[in-house]
């Protein structure tokens, strides 16, 4: 295959050259390029693309870095008028791209160039990423989340990160599922439009660390409850049974919670992180109708970050997969002291960076999701799904891997449940930040070689479960639980008060 990529020589940028990379190494791709006409952008958006580079990258190499049109030309040869080419990446849009097979052109919130990428940020944040062909036909889409991004050049690096994903995706199975198409037109900012701006963002950035000298950085807690037939899945919302908090000790966060029913008692199984060191092991305490029976206790340390474990009983065997993207690798525990003393019991990925690993059952196979990064981008908004026919493999990848990227629909937030038939799972929406709600979507198409959800509900805080965020929906026999985050000073009397302030509605809502 013989491919050509289409740029403004005025701003070529390092993610072009990786692109170039990968299409030579993963499709074995021929690449080359050709140069529009230079169209630069104004010279006070440049200083700003300078001094960031300058002050958030400390001037070292990203995607978003220039790069010069002769570099990248090394790379991908300047396109001979003889070569014929089976595919043209127009990455400029103005109607200069050279005649192809078929033509691609990359869209920011509907229009094309790098302009409307940058005005995009400007404005509104990261943009709809769209790829249409042609005919003007809407071929690809990604919604890139940006928890990691830092200022304008930050969300360009984000941007450009999942452009290369979707992009490669696309080549290697080209029949995906599209999400509508957003327009949404932006403006150059004003040289004073922009300086405002920048005094703003260092007023919000001093603000900032007042804030992180009251508070903790991000304290998340667990909601539980239980409940007969109506749950969460049954009103599509957060209403019914008062939510009860599980009581954290010495300002430890406790998110992804995960019950299990066993013999019957319950357990309830969570991550465990203590603010001072950032890291993440699993706990776990008997729950009774009053709550906690006990203390909650360590079940599983890693040297490595461990969070959202969850679990799968298999043949008359329990067995859990904890999030362990930290060390790249999808791992089966399982314990003969439960509900402690959890040891490995067997990988069946590797070399992966996978998060909130859900599988189900589902028309004969296994089916195993998960948000994955490859090698930048968000960690939020790229769900990649596996199939096996038997549950320790071996492990597919779908044909269309990552089959979604949203960063409001992909990340799984909980187990998946069927209803009526219908395969139905709580994903993280955070479209707005990190863990901010939950969707309910069910699954209307799943095979290995395509699918599609549709959104049922949005689940955010409320007065039933006050906060900033929300992000874990689980369910054990009659034992319903949730998560959310909420500020927590930290001075102890700020924190009684808080604690006060967050404290779910007492009523119960029908």
């Amino acid at each position: 295959m013989r491919y050509c990529l289409h740029f403004d020589p005025s701003h070529c940028r390092m993610w072009h050259g990786r692109l170039v990379e990968l299409l030579s190494a993963n499709v074995q791709a021929q690449v080359f390029s050709s140069r529009s006409s230079a169209s630069p952008h104004p010279a006070h958006v440049e200083k700003l693309l300078r001094s960031e580079a300058h002050s958030l990258f400390e001037g070292k190499t990203y995607l978003a870095s220039p790069m010069t049109p002769e570099a990248l030309e090394e790379k991908a040869p300047a396109l001979n008028s003889s070569d014929e080419i089976d595919l043209v990446i127009d990455l400029v849009g103005d109607g200069s791209a050279p005649q192809g097979k078929k033509r691609l052109t990359l869209l920011f919130n509907g229009f094309p160039a790098e302009a409307a990428l940058i005005t995009s940020i400007m404005a509104s944040g990261i943009p709809q990423i769209a790829f249409i062909d042609e005919e003007g036909t809407l071929v690809a889409t990604a919604d890139p989340s940006g928890e990691l991004a830092k200022g304008v050049s930050g969300s360009m690096e984000q941007t450009y990160a999942r452009v290369i994903t979707l992009l490669m995706a696309w080549v290697q199975n080209p029949d995906r599922w599209v999400q509508p198409l957003c327009t949404k037109k932006a403006e150059w900012p004003s040289a004073g439009q922009l300086s405002k701006q920048t005094v703003k963002n260092g007023i919000k950035a001093n603000l900032k660390q007042i804030y992180y000298r009251l508070f903790l950085p991000s304290h998340w807690r667990i909601g539980w409850r239980w409940v007969s037939e109506a749950d969460v899945w049954s009103r599509q919302s957060l209403d019914g049974e008062p939510w009860r908090v599980l009581d954290d000790v010495d300002n430890h966060f406790y998110a992804d919670p995960v019950p299990w029913e066993k013999d019957g008692a319950h357990y309830l199984f969570f991550e465990d992180l203590d603010p001072r060191t950032q890291k993440g092991i699993l706990s776990v305490v008997e729950m009774d109708e009053n709550g906690p029976k006990g203390p909650a206790r360590p079940c599983l340390k890693e040297p490595f970050h461990l969070s959202y474990p969850f679990l799968i009983e298999h043949e008359g065997e329990l067995y859990m997969i904890p999030e362990t993207s930290a060390d790249g690798k999808v791992t089966f525990y399982r314990t003969d002291s439960f509900p402690v003393g959890w040891q490995p019991f067997k990988t069946i990925l590797t070399d992966i960076d996978a998060a909130d690993v859900t599988i189900t059952q589902h028309d004969g196979r296994w089916w195993l999701f998960c948000v994955t990064r490859d090698g930048g981008g968000g960690y939020s908004d790229c769900l990649s799904i596996f199939h096996a026919d038997e549950l320790f493999g071996p492990w597919f990848p779908h044909a269309q891997n990552p089959v979604l990227i949203d960063k409001a629909t992909a990340r799984p937030a909980g187990n998946f449940v069927h209803i009526d038939g219908r395969l139905c799972r709580p994903v993280q929406d955070c479209s707005r930040s990190y863990g901010a709600r939950m969707q309910l979507v069910e699954v209307t198409h799943l095979s290995p070689d395509h699918y599609e959800q549709k959104t049922l509900s949005i689940l955010e805080p409320n007065d039933r479960w006050p906060g900033r965020k929300l992000h874990t929906l689980n369910r054990a026999g009659h034992l319903e639980v949730i998560d959310g985050a909420i500020l927590r000073p930290r001075l102890s009397w700020l924190k009684k008060l808080a604690d006060r302030v967050y404290r779910p509605a007492p009523h119960y809502a029908r």
